[in-house]
Parts: C-alpha cells; structure tokens; sequence
C-alpha cells in the first residue's frame, strides 16, 4: 500500500526547490488563513442560535458530542461534520491550489490547531477529534480507515454493551491518530505525511493535557493521576469527581 500523497513526496520536493520567495510566503499565509478559518467553532454558534451556551452546558467543550448533549444529536453530528471538514479542506484546497505537499500538511496541522486554541473563544476551544480524522482523510484515506478500525469497534461496544463503557471510545480515538502515521510508516518509511501524523497526535495528547489543567491541579488530586486520566482518557479531574459532565 502506498500513500496517495507520500508516493509523490520526492516530486514534491523537486517542485519545491528553490521556489522564490513569495510562493513561500504564500504558503506562510495559507497557513495563517487555516488557522484563522478554523478558530471559528461551529458548535459553539449552532448552540447560541438555540439559545445554549456551551461554555456553560455539559463538558464545557467546544465539540459536537457536547452539543449533541445541548441541542439534538442531529445538531451534535453536524457540528461534528462541520469541524472535520476544517482539516480535510485545509488540505484538499491547497493541494488544488497546487501548494507543495509539505504545505498543505501544515495548513492542516494548522487547522486542528486553530480547532484546539481558537483566538475568537479566548484560545479555549474543542479537542479536534474530528479535525484530525477530516485531515488524516485527505492526506491519506487508506491509512484512515485502517485507523478508525478501533473507533468504529470502541463505538458499537458502547451501543451494545451494558453497562456502557465510558473509557474506551477516548482511548480508540487516542490509538486511530497513533495507528495513522504508523501505517503510512510501515509501507513507505519516514515522509511528511508520518511527521505530519506524528504531530497531530501530538497536539491531541498537548490538548487533553492542558485544557483546564489548573483547575484540577487546584483540587490537590495527584498530578500523576490527573494527567493519566487526561492522556488517555481525555477527562478532567473534575469530571472524575462528577462536578462537569461527561459527555
């Protein structure tokens, strides 16, 4: 198996090299422009249009699961929608614009970013679940559904068993954005598409780390155990305590 775009990374490069300077800072503000277009937090503005604030509701968070909970679940799955297509348009645009491959992984990256810590919400946003899946789909769609596998089985035991697990699904998500460079990894080696995988589980881990990471420390709970909970669960001390939802 190949990746779509990994196959063509030496092209790239060969396009790349010595392009002038302002097809650099083209690239620059298509970055900039990613990550402006996805601060814009499209569950939070379809809550306020039905009159809920989701900073205030549930998890607090920025995301389609929380406003599943504060609307409708259609409402939630087209927030979801709406956040994913951050990252795969990132990417799917500026590959159309002809920008080098290196740059459209950066716009992405940029994307979930801008998802993560938009400046319009006080650089206080959503984890960029769905971000990160839209820009694994457009960089590479195979190595993305190879991937979701453990998603997929992680959600259907949470519709199918009793009682329901609520620790699984983060985790399958945690190991989808670990298995998508690692299996562009096994069949091509190193490319910027692995780095760039590579880097977009990092800034999930740096987001389930960070978010709202002085309130818990504020509780006296063990440090050791709050950030386990948060890498691998991506929940919150005071989740654990019951005083926010869980959602």
């Amino acid at each position: 198996m190949e990746s779509p775009l990994g196959k063509d990374a030496h092209v790239y490069r060969l396009r790349t090299a010595g392009r002038p300077y302002c097809t650099g800072v083209i690239d620059a503000l298509a970055v900039a422009a990613s990550y402006f277009l996805a601060s814009i937090s499209f569950p939070y503005w379809i809550a306020r249009a039905k009159g809920v604030d989701l900073r205030a509701f549930g998890s607090r968070k920025l995301g389609g699961s929380n406003l599943a909970k504060a609307v409708t679940p259609l409402h939630g799955v087209a927030g979801g929608v709406l956040d994913g297509a951050k990252g795969f348009a990132a990417v799917v645009i500026t590959r159309a614009l002809g920008l080098p491959l290196e740059a459209q992984l950066l716009c992405g990256l940029a994307a979930i970013a801008g998802q993560m810590w938009p400046v319009f919400h006080q650089f206080d946003g959503g984890r960029a679940n769905a971000t990160a899946w839209g820009f694994q789909l457009a960089t590479d769609f195979i190595a993305f559904f190879i991937a979701w596998i453990p998603v997929i089985v992680a959600a259907v035991l949470r519709i199918t068993v009793t009682p329901r697990p609520k620790r699984l699904l983060p985790i399958a998500n945690l190991l989808s954005y670990a298995v998508f460079p690692a299996v562009i990894w096994e069949q091509e080696g190193v490319t910027p598409t692995v780095l760039a995988g590579v880097a977009a589980l990092a800034l999930i881990l740096a987001r389930r780390l960070t978010a709202g990471i002085g309130d818990d420390l504020a509780t006296g709970a063990p440090a050791a155990r709050v950030l386990l909970n948060r890498a691998l669960f991506d929940r919150s001390e005071l989740q654990e305590r019951g005083l926010v939802a869980i959602t």
